[in-house]
């Protein structure tokens, strides 16, 4: 039998399939469901900075009530208790997941401003997440704001999490980034551990005959997944950090792939979700089988067989391929 095992952020995983956020990760059967297929870790459903600011209103609508009765004590609670009431639901979905499903839990997080991080960070810690996966897709849709001060959004939304927790933290970033290498050095100084490549924009469509825009498809097609490989190739080994694959990932054809690339761990989802856990059984028994035909013993026998640095003289995903397609040489 081939060994599947790996290390991604620092935690040791059984084999490098994850299963990526979604609304089959967000409740504890899902979660089980998953690691039970062979999940190597789970991300948890991402909770979004909506959810916790949408909570924090609220306790300050009751804590003024209470205030109107009782100033002094209005004034400790609001002192002591903060965004620390953070959604009770989901950290203990961590608590329960990560004495349930037996695999790394990673907590998903999806924030654009660094005020919601400082003191739910903690908490998420503290409920027991292995790691925590900054979901933090800017979409800059304002003229006022240049690329520089999103990817210094970016920093600072790493800074604060890295100073309010000392586990691993994965950064899940959107392939649309003026310079995505110099980025990621920046971010890895601020404490990142990982990267995730790359989020997924939520994909709107127009309705032409209900004249509104509405939900595209949700999920993920596997030639999206060629942008991935790009940058995990020319990243890889390059970057003292994790790498995770993600989007576009559909068969076990496409975790060797992403692991020839040079990528630690991948995420599924679209795939997860349609086909059910039992895809990744399927997926994982794809990859062990494509192990044994080419003789590989272990994932790091080949890992990162094709990326960029182990081939310093042939440019494999740069302009120079993309001349040879235009000719016909492909």
């Amino acid at each position: 039998m081939a060994d599947l095992s790996t290390t991604y952020l620092g935690l040791s995983l059984r084999n490098p399939l994850i299963a990526g956020a979604s609304t089959l990760t967000g409740s504890i059967a899902g979660v089980c469901r998953c690691a039970e297929a062979g999940a190597g870790a789970v991300v948890l459903q991402s909770l979004f900075e909506e959810q916790l600011r949408q909570e924090s209103e609220a306790l300050g609508e009751a804590l003024a009530a209470a205030g109107q009765s009782h100033t002094e004590a209005y004034e400790y609670l609001a002192a002591e208790i903060g965004l620390r009431t953070g959604p009770a639901e989901y950290l203990d979905l961590i608590r329960e997941a990560r004495r349930q499903a037996g695999v790394p839990i990673v907590a998903s997080v999806n924030c654009v401003r660094t005020e919601w991080w400082r003191e739910f960070a903690a908490d998420v810690e503290a409920a027991g997440a292995d790691a925590i996966e900054l979901n933090a897709a800017i979409l800059p849709t304002w003229f006022d704001m240049d690329g520089a001060q999103v990817e210094r959004r970016y920093e600072d939304i790493v800074r604060a999490a890295r100073a309010a927790v000392r586990i691993p933290l994965a950064v899940k970033l959107p392939e649309t980034c003026s310079s995505l290498p110099d980025l990621l050095r920046r971010l890895r100084a601020a404490g990142a551990d990982g990267f995730v490549l790359f989020n997924r924009f939520y994909m709107p469509t127009i309705d032409i005959e209900a004249l509104k825009v509405v939900s595209g498809c949700r999920f993920s097609a596997p030639e999206e997944l060629s942008p991935t490989l790009r940058w995990i190739s020319l990243l890889a080994g390059q970057l003292d950090a994790s790498l995770a694959a993600s989007r576009g990932v559909h068969s076990g054809a496409d975790v060797v792939r992403c692991l020839l690339a040079g990528a630690d761990a991948v995420q599924s989802v679209s795939a997860v979700i349609r086909g059910k856990p039992a895809a990744i059984g399927t997926m994982l028994g794809d990859l062990s089988h494509w192990m044994d035909r080419h003789g590989f013993g272990a994932l790091a026998e080949f890992r990162g067989l094709l990326s960029q640095a182990r081939n310093p003289d042939t440019e494999l995903f740069s302009r120079f391929q993309y001349m040879k397609w235009l000719a016909g040489k492909d």
